[in-house]
Order: C-alpha cells, then structure tokens, then sequence
C-alpha cells in the first residue's frame, strides 16, 4: 500500500514506479548480512535506485524485503549477483572450516588398528 505522499510524488514524475513487467523478480538468502537495514544505507547514493522509494519512512522501519532486492535487482542486477555469491561463498566456506575442526585425525598405526576390530552399532 502506497502512501499519499509517494503517489503524489510519482504522479509528479518525482519517483517512479515499475512495471511489474519490467520487474526482475529475485529469492535472496536470508542471511544477516544481506538485510535491507544493512544493504540500504549502501545505496543511498544512487538517486536511480532511490527513485523508487519514498523519502521518508516511519523511525525504524524500512521498505518491504521482497520489494528492496526486486528493485535492486531490476536496475542492478550484477551488484545484487555479486552480494548473493559474496554472502554465499562467506557463509559456506566458514561451514568447511568448521567441518574441519570437528575432523578427528588418526595416526596410520591407530587406523589399523581400529579398522581391524569390527564395529557393531546397537541400531
């Protein structure tokens, strides 16, 4: 639901609205680092983007997610790409690493020895 003041602003050709024809519709991660509190800030300095959105909004509040990265990804889709692979790549090598911790390494001399032992699991 738009607010008065915005609509009279895109009727003035003061911001924009778009077709959702036009509309590059994207699922983003929900990933603490790709929340609109976080990414907004960086983006106001493309009047573009802004364009799109009401000056104002209630303290506190932001624009609707969905609406956010569908905007962005419409006028610029290949930075919306480079922070969903960035927050992935970020995210799943950390995962690795901690697979790696929870590895347990064993001497050559202790995998034979407990491979030589057969294992019965009571399930």
């Amino acid at each position: 639901m738009m607010n008065r003041d915005f609509l009279r602003q895109v009727l003035k050709g003061e911001k924009r609205l778009l077709p959702l024809k036009d509309l590059r519709t994207i699922v983003v991660p929900k990933f603490d680092e790709l929340a609109v509190v976080k990414v907004f800030p960086l983006m106001k300095d493309n009047p573009e983007f802004l364009s799109y959105f009401p000056d104002r909004l209630p303290k506190g509040r932001f624009v609707a997610r969905d609406y956010f990265w569908n905007v962005l990804n419409t006028t610029n889709e290949a930075y919306v790409t480079h922070l969903v692979n960035h927050a992935n790549s970020v995210r799943y090598s950390a995962k690795e690493a901690e697979a790696q911790v929870e590895s347990i390494a064993v001497t050559d001399e202790w995998a034979e020895l407990l491979l030589a032992n057969p294992y019965l699991s009571c399930k």
